[in-house]
């Protein structure tokens, strides 16, 4: 382990116990026993763990039939959930970084730079064009997370507008970004956007579960996706451990949900996150270490 890479763990942990700390503090006064004895319809639950299992299935998608038909659907599913379920348990994002290893072997590192980062901002489109949605469509009233979102949204207008102009008129930025404009890329941003369609579908059915509702839960669901996925930007503690119960309080708070209420909430989707990403990417991750690519993974971790 490098020292680059142990600096980042430390500082990590750090954090991590800053954010628990606090957040106990602050949840301090919640009566937790009405909490964990409330009713939860479990059914509801497993089917939004379910459907999250899927959507990383189809994130896997944008790969396979988007931006490098070359990557088979196992390997891109390995990529997509064992970095996922990596962020869940190590702090600062470290996950993302893990993405490298279980890439073809004959991967350039310039070529596996290139997968991890188009992606990565496709990411950041979808969960802003959907984010977007919280304004108008879910009520949502809370001025600062407003304004967030719509700076978001006309900066990724903004940086629109710039690209476009720099590849009109600078000949080498032109001749890079000819090689990505293709039918490839186009679907890898169908097949990201639809993954996240499928998370926004299962944060509805986590609610649903909680007790709000299948016909209050989607307003609520909107709101919920924009501020954690937001808060999924900062590079903090594992899981976004306190982190995301607190966007699930602002974001419910906003509509105008007892904060009560939307710990419990935060509680179960954040349960239903663990629940989907842990046991996948520990199943992958053992199917990579005895598989084709065990070799190239195991010489990555030990240096």
């Amino acid at each position: 382990m490098t020292t680059k890479t142990k600096i980042k763990l430390l500082f990590g942990i750090l954090i991590t116990l800053l954010i628990i700390y606090y957040s106990f503090k602050t949840l301090s006064h919640f009566d937790l026993k009405t909490t964990l004895h409330a009713n939860i319809n479990w059914f509801l639950v497993f089917v939004s763990v379910i459907i999250t299992l899927y959507s990383n299935y189809v994130r896997g998608l944008s790969y396979t039939l988007g931006i490098d038909p070359n990557i088979n659907r196992l390997t891109a599913l390995q990529v997509v959930v064992i970095g996922h379920a990596a962020n869940m348990i190590l702090p600062l994002h470290i996950g993302d970084g893990l993405r490298f290893a279980f890439f073809p072997s004959n991967y350039s590192a310039l070529q596996r730079t290139k997968l991890v980062m188009v992606p990565a901002i496709a990411d950041s489109v979808a969960i802003i064009v959907l984010s977007m949605l919280a304004v108008p469509f879910s009520g949502f009233k809370d001025p600062s997370i407003v304004s967030v979102l719509w700076i978001l949204f006309f900066s990724c207008v903004a940086l629109s507008l710039l690209l476009v102009a720099c590849v009109l008129f600078i000949p080498r930025i032109r001749n890079y970004v000819r090689s990505y404009l293709t039918v490839g890329l186009l679907n890898m941003m169908l097949w990201v956007l639809f993954s996240y369609v499928l998370l926004l579908l299962a944060t509805w059915l986590g609610l649903a579960a909680c007790g709000f509702g299948f016909a209050a839960s989607f307003p609520l669901s909107l709101a919920v996706f924009a501020v954690t996925n937001l808060i999924s930007f900062i590079p903090s503690s594992p899981g976004a451990i306190g982190l995301f119960e607190y966007g699930v309080i602002v974001g419910l708070a906003g509509l105008g949900i007892n904060q009560g209420e939307a710990l419990l909430a935060g509680l179960v989707l954040h349960l239903i996150l663990y629940a989907a990403l842990l046991p996948q990417g520990l199943v992958l991750y053992l199917i990579a270490l005895h598989g084709k690519y065990g070799e190239a993974v195991k010489k990555i971790l030990r240096h």
